[in-house]
């Protein structure tokens, strides 16, 4: 790998602001991923980059080695861009200071809003992002584009600025399918060694799926997001799958305990601060850390026991079933400068809405993809996330594809 002379950011225009550094770093002349461009989110390691997490306090700091999932792709053969934008400390579901290149109005979703925007604008192939309660997916979501959070354990945290580390996943970008399964693939090649990692091959995806498709009792989704879902139950039951509806008991529960757990575990990384410090830090990373204070241990424990309840339901769904769909946001992208939204007949702050039902894969630690719903008649299209069997990530690519295969049929003139 070695740095490409003459080449500038000004050669890269950015309007978009989804980098805070750009760069040009090749990876090996050939390999799976050749031909393929990155960029890497502010939180991930890649040497003599910036790695400031989004915060001020660090704003001089560079990584001194690159993070593990970053030097698989350059083995691989991929040539990375730059460096992303983050939400400060990978806190937030916003990313404000980023613009969404797929509905400039629009929210560009966080904390990876940078990886997510960079992608969009055609500055790359793909690109990491980490995800902890939704922040790979959302901002896919946000911008029409695919995501990947790999089962907890099956790419290495190695290199990541962590949030909450037993929540924290890097995952992936990408503006296909194919693409995202592709990078993805290395990446969980690369931790292949890992006593989490699957031991068997992809296999071969079943013609007819078992699909559990939920429904919201809870009356949690925007009505067009549920008529949306109904739609594809009903297509992918055409289709020849077996389709059930179930609700996901407590989503509102789910979504209190995980934020909680994300408080009381990101409170601990930032101990050692002092006062002077902290108020260095990113304003949304600074007030959640002054909410930390506020926790009681028994909030803590009952947030865990929520969390332990939530994963033996989850599960057991996948005893019948191969894959659950779920919507990626319950509401669709909220305007650019939203700070609160409505949802669920009440008031709430932005990321709670947007971490409402992608939190729960990250409590459980269950591989996940999110892709642009075919049957969405909105830009960009809703978000559906395809949840899979805990370490079956490779077959969950399978799963994927013929759903959205089978979706896209039934709008096809």
């Amino acid at each position: 790998m070695a740095e490409e002379p003459g080449l500038h950011p000004d050669r890269h225009p950015d309007p978009h602001n989804a980098f805070v550094e750009q760069a040009a770093i090749a990876g090996v002349p050939d390999g799976p991923l050749a031909g393929l461009t990155f960029a890497v989110k502010d939180n991930i390691a890649v040497k003599d980059q910036m790695f400031t997490a989004g915060h001020p306090l660090f704003a001089d700091r560079r990584a001194s080695d690159s993070a593990t999932a970053v030097t698989a792709l350059f083995a691989a053969g991929a040539d990375f861009v730059g460096m992303a934008q983050t939400d400060a400390g990978g806190f937030g579901a916003s990313t404000l200071q980023t613009k969404n290149p797929a509905a400039p109005d629009l929210i560009v979703g966080g904390s990876s809003g940078g990886s997510a925007a960079a992608v969009a604008a055609g500055h790359c192939d793909f690109a990491l992002g980490t995800d902890t309660g939704g922040s790979v997916r959302i901002p896919a979501a946000c911008t029409g584009l695919y995501g990947f959070k790999p089962t907890y354990g099956r790419v290495s945290n190695d290199g990541v600025f962590p949030l909450t580390p037993q929540l924290d996943h890097v995952g992936v970008i990408a503006s296909s399918l194919d693409i995202l399964e592709r990078s993805a693939r290395v990446l969980l090649d690369a931790d292949a060694q890992n006593e989490n990692a699957t031991k068997t091959g992809p296999g071969t995806t079943p013609d007819r799926l078992r699909i559990a498709v939920e429904i919201d009792r809870a009356s949690l989704f925007d009505q067009a997001i549920s008529d949306e879902l109904d739609r594809a139950a009903e297509v992918l039951s055409d289709a020849g799958h077996e389709v059930v509806r179930l609700a996901v008991p407590g989503r509102e529960n789910i979504a209190d305990a995980h934020g909680v757990i994300v408080l009381s575990e990101a409170s601990a990384i930032y101990a050692d601060l002092t006062e002077d410090q902290r108020n260095n830090l990113g304003k949304a990373a600074a007030s959640a850390l002054r909410h930390a204070k506020n926790l009681h241990a028994e909030e803590i424990t009952a947030a865990w026991e929520w969390a332990r309840a939530a994963d033996g339901r989850l599960q057991k769904v996948f005893e019948n079933h191969d894959v659950l769909i779920s919507p990626t946001l319950p509401i669709a992208p909220p305007a650019a400068d939203a700070r609160r939204i409505q949802l669920g007949g009440g008031e709430h702050p932005v990321v709670v809405g947007m971490t409402l039902l992608t939190c729960l894969a990250n409590l459980t630690g269950n591989p996940v993809i999110g892709l642009p719903n075919p049957l969405s008649r909105v830009l960009p299209r809703t978000g559906l996330q395809l949840l899979g069997p805990m370490k079956h990530d490779e077959a969950l690519f399978g799963i994927s594809a013929r759903i959205e295969a089978d979706l896209a049929g039934a709008t096809a003139p």
